[in-house]
């Protein structure tokens, strides 16, 4: 099983000084990062550089719009340009959200649209060892939280599943179901990869990608008794502290130091849990 985090400079930082031990920089992790995804050249260019460094996993289908469920996913992929990325990053797999599904379309018609658009992947980049999709916090449509939804989109497309813990939380709260109630109807046979970052609620808003309470732990030690992951990603670090809960904020022209404890305190706990 291997171990991925969210890239920064921190992040970069940590694995030189070999104070933490990873198998992945994941890429894209926030959206200061923009501005290489925007050129091309820079893009390739950062990803040479850095993957000396440590590999990459790509999440994300950009500069394309990664709306798996959207009717016009298909004509609006650059699949030129993402076969370049792949081929710089050498990324094992591509993950993308399951999301983009028009408000009014109906739960059969989601189904079926996102089933071609990912056949249409598999048969477009046949090299990846996998192709993933991941459950979303929240969408306009309520089908693409709903559990058996997802199930079937992942099985009769014939791909692999990102369970993120954080984005599960959200969809239970906002189905009022029970989180182990909605997990476990989940593709848990399926799933290639989990996103755990922590989360924390003010003011009937959760806010993700903290740093990892108990509970998160936990429930990732309950998934790992009910499925077999190839990878565990630490999705950590935001951008901003919406709720003011005083969390480390990450930017792209500055180092956050005390972020770097909180991601080497992680990781070695994540070490930890995936040696047992």
């Amino acid at each position: 099983m291997k171990l991925a985090c969210n890239y920064y400079i921190e992040t970069e930082e940590l694995v030189k000084a070999k104070l933490i031990d990873i198998d992945y920089f994941k890429f894209p992790s926030l959206g200061f990062q923009a501005p290489i995804l925007d050129d091309l050249d820079l893009y390739e260019e950062f990803l040479n550089e850095k993957k000396q460094i440590k590999p990459f996993i790509i999440h994300g289908l950009y500069p394309s719009p990664h709306n798996v469920c959207s009717p016009s996913f298909k004509e609006e992929l650059r699949t030129d340009i993402i076969q370049r990325i792949i081929d710089q990053s050498e990324t094992p797999g591509i993950s993308l959200h399951f999301d983009g599904a028009e408000e009014d379309a109906s739960r059969d018609e989601i189904i079926e649209i996102a089933v071609d658009n990912l056949i249409f992947l598999k048969e477009t980049f046949k090299e990846v060892e996998f192709i993933a999709i991941e459950n979303v916090e929240k969408s306009r449509s309520p089908f693409l939280s709903d559990p058996e939804v997802i199930s079937k989109v992942v099985k009769r497309a014939d791909i692999n599943f990102l369970l993120d813990i954080s984005h599960a939380i959200w969809s239970s709260n906002y189905r009022k179901e029970e989180f182990f109630t909605y997990i476990n109807k989940l593709p848990l046979d399926k799933v290639y990869e989990i996103h755990i970052n922590g989360w924390a609620e003010k003011n009937d808003d959760l806010m993700c990608h903290i740093k990892i309470g108990d509970d998160g732990y936990k429930i990732l030690q309950y998934l790992l008794r009910r499925c077999s992951p190839e990878i565990i990603t630490l999705e950590y670090g935001r951008h901003n502290d919406r709720i003011g809960i005083g969390c480390p904020v990450m930017k792209p022209d500055s180092i956050n130091e005390k972020a770097k404890e909180e991601i080497i305190e992680q990781v070695s706990k994540l070490r930890e849990i995936i040696r047992r």
